[in-house]
């Protein structure tokens, strides 16, 4: 089939790569180019990266709904969409014989949203995987036309997850267009009353709560990794935390129960403790818990 690929980040250029060499990819669908940093340099996204690479046409509109037509002009067989971050209308979702499908990073109903992946490991959630759905007016509610589900390790960040899931989307993206191709698919609708949301991370929430359970804690700090990273301030200053372990433990929220070279920093939870494995000051590198103890005395120092 002819497709048409909308998809702006790393996640959906893996997806991509991976069908190139199994279906024709007339055009992709992406974001407008942004300046970045503090030079403000404009910067290509990496599905248009990948496009150009591959000498696929390439279209950037501000709202695809309201300039569809270079779109038409490709007669696609079907759309497909991953992490594409705009609201499709319906004269989008008609646009292709075929219409729309999606590839969400979430085993649908549960996670609906822009940011699955995370989400799912700040619940502390054992279970992850990738939807294939058709693109309905809504947010992630269309049928679901294929599910393949993968356990969560429990140091697995959400970053290793961008990393590993993308394998999983090709496998489930390219069997549910064989289907819809040879007229074998199935469309479950999704229960609806079993969806939960996965709203867009902000930086806001990544400032850690001592008085909530070390476990919730290791999980917000694995989900919010790699941005925007959970922190916490020590005498003021912010230390943005990278990984972290559940340790034993029973003493007042806040507080730092170890600082050394051998057991590292400890820090005392509304339920047990957490042991800071790694971390990073402002303005300084990554390190480890243990090396940022070493020679430091943190006795009188303020958690906050």
């Amino acid at each position: 089939m002819k497709i048409a690929f909308m998809g702006s980040p790393q996640f959906a250029a893996s997806v991509l790569a991976g069908i190139l060499p199994y279906h024709e990819v007339v055009c992709v669908v992406t974001q407008p180019d942004a300046a970045v940093g503090r030079g403000q340099q404009v910067q290509f996204n990496p599905v248009k990266r990948l496009a150009m690479e591959y000498a696929i046409p390439v279209l950037q509109p501000t709202k695809i709904s309201l300039d569809l037509a270079p779109l038409l002009a490709f007669k696609p067989d079907i759309i497909v969409t991953c992490a594409f971050g705009q609201i499709l209308r319906q004269n989008v979702l008609d646009a292709a014989p075929y219409g729309v499908i999606n590839v969400h990073g979430s085993l649908l109903p549960h996670y609906r949203g822009a940011a699955p992946i995370q989400w799912a490991v700040i619940n502390g959630e054992k279970e992850t995987g990738i939807t294939i759905a058709q693109t309905e007016l809504g947010l992630d509610c269309g049928a679901i036309i294929n599910q393949i589900s993968t356990p969560i390790a429990s140091d697995e960040t959400a970053g290793d997850l961008f990393t590993r899931l993308p394998s999983l989307a090709v496998s489930a993206l390219l069997q549910a267009l064989s289907a819809i191709a040879d007229g074998t698919a199935t469309f479950t609708p999704q229960d609806h009353t079993q969806a939960t949301n996965a709203p867009m991370l902000n930086k806001a929430m990544a400032k850690i709560d001592w008085q909530q359970d070390a476990v919730k804690i290791a999980n917000l700090v694995r989900g919010l990794n790699p941005w925007p990273v959970a922190y916490f301030t020590l005498d003021g200053v912010p230390v943005k935390v990278y990984a972290a372990t559940v340790v034993d433990g029973k003493v007042t929220a806040g507080t730092i129960v170890q600082c050394d070279p051998k057991h590292g920093l400890i820090i005392g939870c509304g339920q047990g403790c957490l042991r800071i494995d790694q971390l990073q000051l402002a303005g300084k590198k990554i390190t480890t818990g243990a090396a940022f103890c070493n020679g430091r005395d943190l006795s009188n120092a303020k958690i906050d």
